[in-house]
């Protein structure tokens, strides 16, 4: 219609009639265009704040991960001097069951993750770009970059010190594994270690467990309590620093979680 009206002013030479024609139609264009980038960014908005929801999230399961990690390194540090204890105690008539039970868990180790499907997801799909706020955006990649290195360090320890070292002493001194009393050893496992089935508890009855602490049954100046106690100090010292990992971990996390807080704050 536009077109048809500045062919019949052009014809008729109404030269500022074709001005407002045409005018018109840049306006109308120009509307357009903004109007559609304002719907472009309200809905890039949108979808940011989602991704900074889930974000968080995913920061509060690895919070609880990271929590679980500090309890476990924590009870494994103070078993290592318990069962030092108990080697330097010969007077407890249960002492030999008690060190193996200690052994058996401190040849235990926990894996810990820290990944967030929705910053894989963002990176992945290399949107990481709809998070506008530029420190932010920079932080969040920091972020997972460095605890990656962290738990890549974590995974160095756990493998070489308790997998290979610990692990490997216990089983060629022919000590056996021996499930863990609560009542026993007075303290309860932290819930992560806690494995039960009915299939559990039937296996540590068969006689295959029976003589729990017989390879350790000897006296305390035996050859076998000096080669334990370095490699008991050591797999202690594992559990310290595994621990100060997850506070640094931990930590970082908070940090990250409250500064999404604040945009999220900021976007409401």
């Amino acid at each position: 219609m536009i077109l048809r009206r500045v062919i019949a002013h052009f014809r008729k030479q109404e030269w500022t009639a074709i001005a407002i024609d045409f005018l018109i139609v840049v306006v109308g264009v120009f509307i357009g265009i903004q109007v559609a980038n304002w719907n472009a960014e309200i809905a890039d908005r949108r979808t940011e704040t989602e991704y900074l929801r889930q974000l968080q999230g995913d920061l509060r399961n690895i919070q609880a991960e990271v929590d679980a990690q500090i309890e476990f390194e924590q009870f494994h540090a103070n078993l290592a001097n318990d069962v030092y204890d108990l080697i330097r105690n010969d007077a407890d008539a249960d002492r030999a069951k008690k060190i193996n039970m200690g052994l058996s868990e401190l040849g235990v180790r926990r894996t810990l993750r820290t990944q967030s499907p929705t910053f894989l997801d963002l990176q992945g799909s290399g949107k990481l770009e709809i998070i506008s706020d530029q420190a932010l955006r920079s932080a969040i990649i920091s972020h997972f970059f460095r605890t990656s290195r962290l738990e890549a360090a974590l995974d160095k320890n756990n493998e070489f010190f308790v997998d290979q070292a610990f692990v490997s002493f216990v089983m060629s001194k022919n000590i056996p594994p021996q499930s863990w009393d609560n009542a026993l050893m007075k303290v309860q496992l932290p819930v992560t270690s806690v494995v039960s089935s009915a299939f559990k508890k039937q296996s540590e009855e068969s006689p295959l467990y029976a003589a729990a602490g017989s390879a350790l049954a000897a006296p305390p100046d035996a050859e076998i309590w000096e080669e334990i106690v370095p490699q008991v100090a050591w797999r202690g010292l594992i559990a310290v620093n595994n621990e100060t990992i997850a506070q640094q971990l931990s930590a970082a996390t908070k940090d990250l979680e409250e500064k999404i807080a604040r945009r999220l704050e900021e976007t409401d």
